[in-house]
């Protein structure tokens, strides 16, 4: 006799989902006339089918299930305010690492011995949504010394100017402050791993 439990069907009813489906394509087509203004019918046409095929397109993407298609929901509305609030945060943060960083290159720059020691390391993020790894990668690559290489379900490809960034991947500073805006936790190091084979790099 099985007893586990069943799952739960958490899928909206049919009438929610065309309430939905309602409210996205007026939402879409309200924002389409805003922009362009026209009231001739065939541009009126036009925006309509538009509406309709990106909030299709939109469902399509969310459903989950395909290769296509993205690995968690959308955030909730409640969601928002305080990741906006995290992120004005988070920005001037950033912003102070990126100078810091500046600095630090401009240093192996000006330095006679040209100190660099440039490394190729990867990692998994502890990073569950696209969303925090994207933001992830793109702090990386817009810090001075570091950039992302490559992305693929949650491994990292990190290229490091120097010792100390590559110090501060170890540290893991950005991708706790990364996981804070999404209200994810993230360990207090993050484990490199050298990528010293081509077959680590190549498909």
């Amino acid at each position: 006799m099985n007893n586990e439990p069943r799952p739960v069907d958490i899928r909206p009813t049919k009438l929610r989902q065309a309430f939905r489906w309602t409210v996205q394509t007026l939402a879409l087509f309200a924002v389409w006339f805003a922009f362009s203004g026209h009231t001739e019918i065939e541009f009126l046409i036009m925006g309509a089918v538009a509406a309709v095929i990106g909030t299709a397109l939109t469902h399509w993407l969310f459903a989950g299930g395909q290769e296509a298609r993205f690995r968690h929901k959308p955030y909730p509305p409640s969601w928002f305010v305080p990741a906006m609030f995290r992120s004005i945060l988070y920005a001037p943060w950033l912003l102070w690492q990126i100078a810091l960083s500046n600095l630090h290159v401009a240093y192996l720059v000006l330095h006679p011995r040209l100190p660099v020691e440039p490394t190729l390391v990867e990692f998994e993020t502890s990073l569950r949504s696209e969303t925090a790894q994207v933001l992830l990668a793109q702090s990386i690559t817009l810090t001075p010394g570091t950039v992302t290489v490559d992305v693929s379900n949650g491994m990292f490809m990190v290229h490091c100017l120097s010792a100390k960034s590559r110090q501060g991947m170890e540290e893991g500073s950005l991708q706790r402050k990364a996981a804070g805006i999404f209200a994810e936790e993230a360990p207090y190091s993050v484990q490199l791993t050298d990528v010293v084979a081509v077959e680590q790099v190549l498909p």
